[in-house]
């Protein structure tokens, strides 16, 4: 979860938020408890999960654990209590040495420091995390100036996160290629492209278009009612087998609970594939959708 600006905030009345709140709060405590330890990330991890009871073995309260330590560390640099340093450790603030805050006006300049890093990140694997970001820039920044000008300015602009790790946004073949990357992930991965590229479609048609579940319990990534149409999305258009694959599900759709019989079918993939690609579709009558600028190329077979 991303912790708002400040100025962005907005009190939540619902359980959920004043459960978060309370994670938050005891984080704070935990935090200002030992901060004359000079405790690093992990120990306070460690101690706040303790406070919470929560198990950070367990998939559903980790991240629950470490939002609140996020939430909490972000609240207390920008209110000047503490300082987080690129060593990970945290302490507070000194009298002298450290970077100026930055207000929500020249969080623009921070962001355009981060892009200055390099996009992909020369040498290195093709994603950075925001703390990797803010250790190269030498604790110009401090680390919440560096979190939030990275999400209120790169994030689904210049830069797509996954999980913690930002990357170019459209650099789906560098992101896949990533040898840090579990098959897990990189399911994960495809999953969230294909979801961002039918969202970004359905934008640009400017009209209600929803999946379509089948009786079978097969679902359909679009079905336009107005064009008789069933769109199936794939991650990656320069992947022949899975634009074949996206191609076969949809004409396997098209057979299933007495559709028309005139119901066409289409691929929508982040580019234009390749011409053997395009031949396999043209053969088949298969239509081909992809985004060109802010854009959307269209070619719906009869």
């Amino acid at each position: 979860m991303a912790v708002p600006y400040p100025t962005d905030r907005a009190t939540s009345w619902s359980s959920a938020g004043q459960d978060r709140d309370h994670r938050i709060g005891l984080a704070t405590q935990v935090i200002l408890d030992s901060i004359d330890e000079s405790p690093t990330w992990f120990v306070l991890l460690d101690r706040i999960a303790a406070r919470l009871r929560m198990d950070l073995n367990d998939p559903v309260e980790k991240p629950k654990v470490a939002d609140a330590l996020l939430a909490a560390e972000m609240d207390l640099e920008w209110t000047g209590e503490i300082l987080y340093r690129t060593d990970g450790v945290f302490e507070r603030l000194p009298a002298t040495g450290v970077p100026q805050p930055v207000d929500e006006a020249g969080l623009r300049a921070v962001a355009n420091e981060v892009l200055r890093l390099g996009w992909p990140n020369p040498g290195h694997k093709r994603s950075r995390t925001i703390w990797e970001c803010f250790v190269e820039l030498g604790g110009r920044y401090r680390h919440c100036d560096v979190y939030w000008a990275m999400h209120k300015h790169l994030k689904n602009h210049k830069l797509r996160m996954v999980r913690a790790n930002w990357m170019l946004q459209d650099d789906m073949p560098a992101m896949l290629a990533d040898p840090e990357i579990s098959a897990e992930e990189r399911v994960e991965l495809e999953r969230q492209f294909e979801a961002d590229l039918v969202a970004r479609y359905v934008d640009w048609l400017g009209r209600r278009v929803l999946k379509k579940r089948f009786s079978n319990g097969r679902e359909a990534d679009l079905y336009d009612h107005a064009r008789d149409l069933i769109i199936e999305a794939k991650a990656y258009h320069l992947d022949d087998v899975l634009v074949a694959h996206a191609m076969g599900q949809a004409m396997y759709y098209r057979i299933l609970d007495d559709l028309p019989i005139e119901t066409k079918v289409a691929v929508l993939v982040p580019g234009r594939p390749r011409e053997d690609v395009l031949r396999l579709l043209d053969h088949y009558d298969v239509g081909l959708i992809y985004p060109e600028g802010d854009s959307f190329f269209e070619d719906i077979r009869p």
